[in-house]
């Protein structure tokens, strides 16, 4: 079987899902709930940024243009939250702080280090210019203005404007409901005494699980199934009444024992397996009735770099997201050779430094098999070596994509 370069299959599965997803439904949400969801509808503003004109600075607002040296009777006083309130009288003026609301009448403001005050007689030392240190009404938003479009994810800043605009909830995609399950007989949890000879403490699942952390999804943990087909079988038949997607690691590769390609294949069907990819060639990317499935391999860091190149994307897809989040990727030097000897694309895993002029440093780990889970854990980055590359010297440019914390 010929085997997908990675590109084509990333399309690939972008377009099947795109084929068959229904809209997901929707649910309102607390605002202080809604952060990294996914807007079901558009936002329309319900009142004008600023609700009135506002003083930008602490000053004085004077009724109308003025001239150095000119003199006003300060007549009261505007502070935010609480309005001049009375009428301005012939050469009055009213002192005002950032983000009070301007006085009805007033067309300037003058800025307090271009007064001088005497009692309650101000001097201007600087001319005042007509509308000047005044933001005005609905100037950045004007009401009934669409301010955020359904399909967004929604960031920091987006909850700061939503709060601005007196939103209290918000209308939001379901969660996507995503099963993760282990497979292998040799798996223990972690906590549970290491008894057996051969026997491996099951990390996959719980990077599926801190992973998906970080998406607007349910994650449902499904635990560990046995090497048996039949228990697979079983297994599968839970998944699909409870969950939108699973995510498995594991019985993917062609070996005795691995019995989840097989497992999917009777229950639904396979869309795509084995990519042109090192490390994570065995793939899997099928669907079972309304379930989803993308099978990694076992190996730990094929099924890290598996999630991060087909199951990420897939799922903020699914999430409703309009725009799918692409990974930051720019050019570094390597700081020393990288090896590759294969015609796949090679997701290797390095450390990136910035240098004091601005470039950056890659320096890969000298090993990179796919069981080295402390290697990713001290990377920061993947250095990504083409399909039609070869190894490369020290000083060599290449692409790299950090991890989503390497600058935390």
């Amino acid at each position: 079987m010929a085997l997908t370069p990675v590109h084509e299959l990333q399309a690939r599965i972008h377009e099947k899902i795109a084929a068959a997803r229904k809209p997901p439904a929707s649910e309102r949400v607390p605002l202080v709930s809604a952060l990294g969801r996914v807007l079901a509808q558009d936002v329309a503003s319900a009142l004008n940024l600023p609700p009135a004109d506002i003083s930008a600075m602490d000053g004085y607002a004077l009724p109308e243009a003025a001239a150095a040296g000119s003199e006003w009777r300060i007549a009261g006083e505007s502070v935010a939250g609480q309005p001049f309130s009375g009428s301005l009288p012939e050469g009055g003026c009213v002192r005002i702080m950032t983000g009070a609301v301007v006085p009805a009448g007033c067309r300037s403001v003058v800025i307090q280090e271009n007064v001088q005050a005497d009692g309650g007689i101000i001097r201007l030392e600087k001319d005042a210019a007509e509308g000047g240190n005044i933001r005005r009404c609905g100037e950045e938003i004007a009401a009934g203005e669409t301010v955020l479009q359904a399909g967004r994810i929604l960031r920091q800043a987006d909850i700061m404007l939503l709060a601005a605009l007196g939103c209290a909830e918000i209308e939001v995609f379901h969660k996507v409901r995503v099963a993760v399950l282990s497979s292998g007989d040799e798996l223990l949890e972690p906590g549970e005494p290491a008894t057996r000879s051969g026997s491996i403490y099951d990390s996959n699942r719980y990077m599926l699980m801190a992973r998906l952390s970080a998406l607007p999804v349910e994650v449902i943990d499904f635990g560990q199934v046995a090497d048996k087909l039949e228990d697979v079988l079983k297994m599968l038949d839970k998944v699909i009444q409870q969950a939108d997607v699973l995510i498995t690691t594991g019985g993917v590769s062609v070996g005795d024992y691995d019995f989840m390609r097989e497992a999917v294949e009777r229950v639904g069907s396979i869309h795509h397996y084995k990519v042109a990819l090192k490390p994570g060639k065995p793939f899997v990317f099928g669907q079972m009735l309304n379930t989803w499935c993308f099978g990694l391999p076992g190996n730990p860091v094929s099924g890290f770099v598996g999630f991060d190149m087909f199951v990420k994307a897939a799922l903020w897809q699914l999430c409703g997201a309009a725009e799918i989040p692409q990974p930051l990727r720019f050019a570094a030097k390597l700081a020393e050779p990288a090896v590759k000897n294969h015609s796949r694309t090679d997701i290797q895993r390095a450390i990136i430094s910035r240098q004091p002029d601005g470039t950056w440093l890659a320096a890969p780990f000298g090993s990179q098999d796919s069981h080295r889970i402390y290697q990713v854990s001290r990377a920061n980055a993947y250095l990504i070596l083409p399909a039609e590359s070869g190894s490369l010297p020290a000083g060599a440019e290449v692409t790299v994509q950090p991890f989503a914390e390497a600058f935390l």
